[in-house]
């Protein structure tokens, strides 16, 4: 995902194109004549037989102020080319309300899912685990992954780890998970383990 946002990036496009149309207009008056002589504009829109040679013999700022235009312009497109590498969005903290709205509570995604691993790894078959969380507090969503030892049974293992996900964010944010899903990798016992998984998901309904 791009790391700007779209608004922003309709803005900054909006604020070039109205630039470039107002260069286009500048250039169409000086050639076709367009801005009325004796008026206000006769000092910065250039008459139709001017060249860019007269024009910055004519204006001292002319220079100066093309090379500004120019280094603004390279470094406002470095900076939006920058703004397009893909980063890990920002995660929001996860607020915790009473009955009456108030916030209690503020706790850390990264916190909670670290607990959350602690608790899903002292299951009897599981060698080890990752969480990951989103959503917010009263709608939040988990995705576990797990290494289940072969000898364990892996039937048996897997409903103790949704459970306990379940009751663990059940009491720690007073509402339950809206979904928890599990991805279930099997130990062999040796260096590497098998590859296949087994997503096993469950909705609060």
């Amino acid at each position: 995902m791009r790391s700007q946002s779209g608004p922003r990036n309709r803005i900054v496009l909006l604020v070039l194109g109205a630039l470039a149309l107002t260069a286009a207009a500048w250039l169409a008056a000086a050639a076709f004549d367009l801005a009325p002589t004796g008026g206000v504009f006769d000092t910065v829109v250039p008459d139709g037989s001017s060249t860019p040679a007269s024009l910055l013999g004519d204006a001292d700022w002319a220079l100066p102020v093309g090379i500004a235009v120019s280094v603004i312009a390279v470094l406002g497109g470095l900076a939006l080319l920058v703004s397009q590498v893909p980063t890990a969005p920002a995660r929001a903290v996860l607020r915790l309300h009473d009955s009456d709205g108030a916030v209690l509570a503020t706790l850390e995604p990264q916190v909670l899912e670290r607990a959350l691993v602690e608790r899903i790894e002292d299951v009897q078959g599981v060698d080890s685990a990752s969480v990951r969380v989103t959503g917010s507090a009263t709608s939040i969503a988990v995705v576990a992954e797990v290494t289940v030892a072969a000898s364990a049974q892996i039937a048996w293992t897997i409903e103790q780890v949704r459970h306990r996900l379940f009751e663990d964010l059940q009491l720690s944010l007073g509402s339950e998970p809206r979904a928890v899903d599990v991805l279930v990798s099997l130990s062999t016992g040796r260096s590497t383990a098998r590859a296949d998984r087994v997503a096993v998901g469950g909705e609060k309904e």
